[in-house]
């Protein structure tokens, strides 16, 4: 009967013990990817301002190089400002310096912030655009890698699907932007440019519109948006555009700020949490 008693002990004092390793790996599981999670959402910032930036560098050099030259003073304090993005982004954690598609962009946007004022106008628009669309994959890389995909709002939707459409959003306003901005500066619109913003257009709206399908409706947004759109068609979209360069960069800016300041929310509030 000892005998019996003293092996169910065992059995029992055995089963407390393995529940208890499985809770505290099953607890240091979850410490790690909350710790990847605040890692990522600090890279998620940190690259939201880096693409801002970039973006708007686009915008200036189009007008710039399109003869807006006053515009060389504004492009200098954004290349400062992305030299401070890149070194934030690389202090969050050293080992991004071993990820290739952080080394290209880093790599590219050394060259392009050098030579841009040699550059052919759809060249500097070009490569803008090739950097550009790398931050926005390493932006899904470093997501996905530091577990924020698992993210959900008060609905259970992941919130990945809304940064997703309000940087995409964003980044067709962007390419408007600098395309309206070079149309302005030059004081002619071309057929190409017409058929590029009409395009460009489209995908703002039905991007936007989706945007605010899912997410609900904003005034601000919806707003900034619309004057963006009317303005290319009433203001751009002519032989000889009646738009200053600084008015419509300006009006564009307001535009993507709008979308960008819900990012900023999002991102916010998950750190917060």
């Amino acid at each position: 009967m000892n005998s019996v008693a003293s092996s169910f002990g065992a059995l029992i004092v055995g089963v407390m013990v393995l529940a208890f390793v499985v809770s505290g790996i099953s607890i240091a599981k979850r410490h790690r990817r909350k710790e990847r999670q605040i890692r990522g959402l600090k890279w998620l910032s940190s690259l939201r301002s880096l693409l801002s930036h970039v973006q708007q560098h686009r915008g200036l050099c189009s007008g710039y190089l399109n003869g807006e030259s006053s515009l060389i003073l504004d492009i200098e304090r954004l290349q400062r400002e992305v030299s401070r993005d890149l070194m934030e982004i690389a202090t969050i954690d050293l080992d991004i310096e071993d990820n290739p598609r952080w080394k290209g962009i880093t790599q590219h946007w050394a060259r392009l912030a050098g030579n841009f004022q040699t550059l052919k106008i759809e060249s500097c628009l070009s490569q803008h655009n090739h950097l550009i669309k790398n931050v926005l994959y390493l932006i899904d890389d470093l997501a996905q890698e530091s577990d924020l995909y698992l993210l959900k709002d008060n609905k259970s939707k992941p919130l990945h699907v809304y940064w997703r459409d309000l940087l995409s959003a964003a980044e067709y306003i962007g390419q408007a932007r600098a395309i309206g901005t070079g149309v302005s500066a030059a004081s002619y619109c071309d057929s190409v440019s017409k058929i590029r913003l009409n395009h460009l257009c489209q995908k703002i709206e039905t991007n936007t519109g989706r945007l605010w399908k899912e997410s609900g409706d904003s005034e601000k947004q919806i707003t900034s948006v619309r004057r963006l759109i009317d303005c290319i068609n009433n203001e751009l979209l002519q032989d000889v555009p009646s738009i200053e360069p600084g008015e419509f960069f300006s009006l564009a800016t307001t535009a993507i700020d709008s979308l960008l300041e819900q990012f900023d929310q999002l991102v916010k509030e998950q750190r917060w949490q």
